[in-house]
Order: structure tokens, then C-alpha cells, then sequence
């Protein structure tokens, strides 16, 4: 008996569900335990929108509601009557198919997948193939930590090194247990990567020791994070939830071991971007927390409903950006979904072209090798309200500002202008090292001379 699945065997299983065969009966089969091919089905099936929405009969309180609609001409109809009024209503609470709640767990093989329009759960071979794959790969990586062991770490690390002026070393030594068995080297590394309250500053032996190279990698705050988020899993999800537009996201980088440039890149064209501190997975969390904000629950879920972004540690904790918590003060620890998050393969930027292409009128501004230090967020809004109103050829002449106004309608445009996001006019539009003021003109000259090889010295 093998140890291990092979796709052909869940290439088997896949199709056993579509002909409505129990578990039982596929484990004589494939000559397999029961409890195998339950558990295989229930921790590798997917999620999926196929047919969603499609009735407002989505929501729990369809049956029984009684609200009333007022139309902007001043009639009373009834709320549930209105186009999609689940996307409209506080009280929604989405409705979930009973028969998922038992084997066989998923829709394969229902004869009313097409007729329901619930969310729906599948089993695909080939997604269930990559998922393990990336299981097995993750599991001979490093050393593994997962949120709540960097939590624990941070607790015991923040008030000896902060207050008390203590070395990683000492805090270990003293406190082991909340280390959970991680080396010393470890910890450090955890702590150079920002991982922790503590900065360099705050050890004092830290601050005389060389600083790590640039380009050195940087620890990432969970290493198991593409474990089911891999790019054959981001077509998989694609090709069960039609219609899906993907945001891409990426960052760029200015001078070593300085401010970067967190970037997002929408289906139609339009750009966000927002200064950040560093490459870390906190600064992402913290920015699409702020996104949900401003735009709103409904919206968000609207703008951001995949996200797919490269390997980078500043992408390295998906969980906190696929899931929020819905009331932290009275249950910190409950989490609800609001996007799904991808990662493109190692070395392959062309699996996500846009951002990347767009990238190339970012560096007009703000050339490579510049500092971005000294620029302020206002300054990276001004940029980018520039970029989007730029005319694509893509487009047909038009501009992504307006693609996007025209996609998501006036709610598309508030949102932008609560990030100071603006359309500018053709005739001003200026992609040029000038945009950002003087003082960055000068800065950007210096490292287009830099990367000649030119130094003031040479001058």
C-alpha cells in the first residue's frame, strides 16, 4: 500500500464524488482507510462562488422578512424585492447548505449545484495534488512559527529589553517556555525582520554590531503561509468562481534598508500605493485594515475579493489579511473572512504582469536606487493620482481613474478621494522626478549618476 496519495488517486477520488460513491465504497477501491479518504476530502476541499447570489434567498431571513424599502420616489416595498439586497442589508446572515454539514462535505456530484444559490464546496484533484505538495515542501523548511508563538515571543521580549535594557540572550535564559524550543539565532532574526515591538535600538549590543547586508532575507512571519495558497490554487479558485477580478500587490523598494513603496494594482488599471517603514508583514496588515475602514465592510469585500501578491516576508502572514476581527474588545480571538490571498511562484513576476508593468511609470518618478526617506504619504498620493490618470493604450484612450469610477460607480470614487486618490488632467500630468518637490528631484539625479557610476567624488 502506498504511503502517500498520488494525483491519479485524487484525480480518482474527485471523480467517485461526482458519481455519488460513498466513502466507504472509494476506500475498497483505492485500498485505503475510511477515515484516509474522509480526511482527505475535508481538509483539501475549496470554497467557491459558482452561482452565489444569484436570489436574495442567500440570506437566513429571507423567509421571514419583513423590512420595507423606501425608494428615492418616496414607495414602500418590501426590502428582500431589491436587486441583490444581501450586499445592502446589516441584519444578512448568509445562509449555508445543510448537506455540507455531512459526508460527503462537498457539492461534487449534486444534482442541484446548478440551482442553489448558496456558496458551494468542491473537491478538485489538482488543487488538492498542489496543496499537499506545498505541505510537504514547507515541512522541511526551517524552523516554523505561526502568530500566537510571535505573540508570545513579543510579551516576553518587549518589557526586559524595552524597560530593563536586557539582551535577547538573558530574556531567553529566564523565561524558555515562551520560546518554544526556537534557538537564540532565531530570535534575532524574528527581531531584525520587525517581528517583534523591539527595534535594534533598544539592545544595546545590537546597534554596534554590522547590520545584515542588503538583500539578506528576512525572516517571514509564517513559513507555511503558501500551504493552500499556491498559484496553481489561485487559478483552481478562479476557475470556480467566474467573474473574480484579482488585485495584485507588490512593493518597491528605494534605497537599502529604507522607506518602501507598498503597491496594488486592480483589474481595470488603477493603483494604490502607501509608504511604508519596511518590508514587513505587520505594515501590510495594518494597510488593508486601514482600506477596510475607509471603504467599509461591503466595499472592501467588493474591491479586494482576491489578493495576489510574490514570496516576500512582507506577505508572509496571509491569515491577517484574509480574515479581521469583527469586535476585538469583547472577542479578540474570533475572526471572520473578508478576501482570499495567493502567491504567485518563487522567481515568476510575469504571473502577475500589471503591477509589475506599471511599476515601469512609478520608476519615471521615482528612479531605482533613490531614497524614498524623506517623502511623505501626501507626496506618494500626488504620484499616483498622476499615474492613474495617465492615458493606456490598453484602455482605448482612456484613463484607469476613469475605468475605475466607471466600474465601481460613486462609491468607487468616495473611496478614492478618502485616500486622496484625484483624477488630474491630461495636460498636467507630469511622471517626472519634479512631481515630488525639489528636494526629491535632487535625490532621484543623484541615483540615476550612482547608477552610472558616477560619485561627487568623480564630479
Amino acid at each position: 500500500m502506498a504511503k502517500h496519495m498520488t494525483l491519479d488517486t485524487r484525480k480518482g477520488i474527485a471523480h467517485g464524488l461526482s458519481c455519488g460513491l460513498t466513502f466507504a465504497e472509494m476506500a475498497g477501491m483505492f485500498h485505503r482507510a475510511e477515515s484516509t479518504i474522509a480526511n482527505e476530502v475535508k481538509n483539501r476541499m475549496i470554497w467557491s462562488n459558482k452561482g452565489y447570489g444569484c436570489t436574495n434567498a442567500v440570506c437566513e431571513h429571507f423567509d421571514a422578512c419583513s423590512k420595507i424599502y423606501r425608494t428615492p420616489a418616496g414607495k414602500k416595498t418590501p426590502f428582500k424585492s431589491q436587486r441583490r439586497c444581501f450586499e445592502m442589508c446589516e441584519d444578512f446572515r448568509q445562509r449555508t447548505c445543510a448537506d455540507l454539514g455531512h459526508a460527503p462535505y462537498v457539492c461534487n456530484g449534486c444534482d442541484r449545484q446548478n440551482t442553489r444559490p448558496l456558496r458551494k464546496r468542491f473537491y478538485v484533484a489538482d488543487a488538492a495534488q498542489e496543496n499537499y505538495k506545498g505541505i510537504l515542501s514547507d515541512a522541511r523548511r526551517g524552523t516554523q512559527a505561526d502568530e500566537s508563538v510571535i505573540a508570545d515571543m513579543n510579551a516576553a521580549l518587549k518589557d526586559p529589553i524595552k524597560t530593563g535594557r536586557q539582551s535577547i540572550r538573558a530574556v531567553m535564559a529566564a523565561k524558555p517556555t515562551s520560546f518554544h524550543g526556537f534557538s537564540e539565532r532565531s530570535v534575532y532574526n524574528y527581531a531584525n525582520s520587525q517581528l517583534f515591538d523591539v527595534k535594534r535600538g533598544d539592545m544595546p549590543l545590537m546597534c554596534r554590531r554590522k547590520p545584515p547586508k542588503p538583500g539578506k532575507t528576512v525572516a517571514k512571519a509564517d513559513a507555511k503561509c503558501r500551504v493552500g495558497r499556491s498559484y496553481q490554487d489561485y487559478l483552481s479558485f478562479l476557475g470556480v468562481n467566474f467573474g473574480v477580478q484579482p488585485v495584485e500587490v507588490d512593493t518597491v523598494v528605494g534605497a537599502p534598508d529604507g522607506k518602501v513603496l507598498f503597491t496594488m494594482m486592480f483589474s481595470c488599471g488603477l493603483m494604490l500605493a502607501f509608504l511604508r517603514d519596511a518590508k514587513t508583514a505587520q505594515t501590510t496588515t495594518r494597510i488593508f485594515n486601514m482600506l477596510q475602514d475607509v471603504a467599509g465592510l461591503e466595499l472592501f469585500m467588493t474591491l479586494f475579493p482576491v489578493v495576489l501578491g510574490d514570496n516576500g516576508p512582507e506577505f508572509s502572514n496571509p491569515k491577517m489579511v484574509e480574515f479581521f476581527r469583527p469586535d476585538p474588545k469583547h472577542n479578540p480571538t474570533k475572526l471572520e473572512r473578508r478576501t482570499w490571498m495567493f502567491f504567485c511562484d518563487p522567481y515568476r513576476s510575469t504571473q502577475k504582469p500589471h503591477v509589475e508593468n506599471n511599476h515601469l511609470l512609478i520608476r519615471r518618478v521615482m528612479p531605482k536606487g533613490a531614497s524614498f526617506d524623506g517623502l511623505r504619504q501626501e507626496q506618494a498620493d500626488r504620484m499616483i493620482s498622476h499615474v492613474n490618470s495617465y492615458p493606456r493604450q490598453s484602455l482605448g484612450g482612456r484613463t484607469p481613474y476613469d475605468e475605475f469610477v466607471s466600474f465601481y460607480g460613486e462609491r468607487g470614487r468616495a473611496f478614492l478621494e478618502k485616500l486622496d486618490v484625484r483624477r488630474i488632467n491630461a495636460d498636467c500630468v507630469t511622471l517626472a522626478p519634479s512631481l515630488l518637490g525639489p528636494e526629491f528631484k535632487r535625490e532621484a539625479d543623484n541615483a540615476i549618476l550612482r547608477k552610472n557610476g558616477v560619485t561627487k567624488r568623480g564630479l
